[in-house]
């Protein structure tokens, strides 16, 4: 008697292939997501640098601001904002916008750049997006949040950038140059 088909050793070898192939495939795909989003999120910073630096060419001063509002149209929704010091992930700003919005408004037409809402996990908090930091107007810092261990790649317009990283988190200081 000559029987054809597979033997069920052969049948788990193929579905154990199958299933390595598919974790790859999703893995790789979570990494590309992370990586447009924070990609997002930069290019809204970098917009924001371009706004701000137009605003202070017409003002000579950079906005002014006495409060940590998030960057973009989704606040309150996006918890952006390390407002009370302490652990380098504390955030739980939704702080109004409307200030900064309206004199950013002033040299940038249309829709706000929106940064990644993507949350991560930063100590016992979530974060995401981007802030403003408080302004004298002579000095100005945009501080935003980036998923995982990566570089605060350079922005133009901006003097420095340094990091702090946490759990999944990693946030970038883009500081703008002192204006005299």
């Amino acid at each position: 008697m000559n029987r054809r088909g597979f033997t069920i050793v052969e049948l788990l070898i193929v579905i154990v292939v199958i299933g390595i192939l598919a974790a790859i495939t999703i893995v790789a795909y979570n990494g590309v997501q992370t990586r447009a989003e924070n990609a997002k999120t930069v290019q809204a910073v970098s917009q924001y640098v371009k706004a701000i630096h137009s605003y202070a060419s017409i003002n000579s001063n950079y906005p002014i601001e006495t409060l940590f509002p998030c960057l973009g149209s989704n606040t309150p929704q996006t918890t952006c904002g390390n407002v009370g010091g302490g652990p380098i992930c504390q955030a739980g700003s939704t702080v109004s916008n409307a200030t900064f919005e309206a004199n950013i408004r002033t040299v940038l037409s249309g829709s706000l750049p929106q940064p990644s809402a993507q949350r991560m996990t930063c100590g016992t908090t979530q974060t995401s997006g981007a802030y403003y930091n408080p302004s004298t107007g002579k000095t100005a810092t945009i501080i935003y949040f980036l998923k995982g261990d990566v570089t605060c790649d350079a922005i133009g317009g901006v003097q420095s950038i340094s990091k702090i990283f946490q759990d999944e988190s990693t946030r970038c200081f883009a500081t703008l140059p002192t204006l005299p």
